[in-house]
């Protein structure tokens, strides 16, 4: 599946969550999402790991996923969109990394 199938197949997933933002989100800057996956396509060897940082609300993540890539997907503030990082079982750890404690 070429990567432009891969974010296509998001869609059901992000529909499925039933919020018009999100929703709005995946058409408004599917071109740009595209790009990162092709970036990571070339750069990254298929099965690494790859770290999502702004993950949320994980449609990067799921796309990855789909990919093949072992995920981890950090964000301030996940749980509003946890239901999709779970239907993609994309692993993700809760943190604010402009923080300093």
């Amino acid at each position: 599946m070429n990567v432009k199938d891969v974010l296509l197949s998001v869609n059901d997933i992000i529909k499925s969550f039933g919020d018009q933002k999100v929703i709005s989100s995946y058409y408004l800057e599917f071109r740009r999402r595209l790009e990162v996956l092709k970036l990571v396509e070339t750069h990254c060897r298929p099965g690494s790991t790859i770290l999502d940082i702004g993950a949320q609300p994980f449609i990067i993540s799921c796309a990855l996923k789909r990919m093949g890539y072992k995920v981890i997907a950090f964000d301030v503030e996940p749980e509003p969109y946890m239901k999709i990082s779970e239907r993609c079982s994309v692993d993700v750890t809760k943190c604010d990394l402009e923080r300093r404690d």
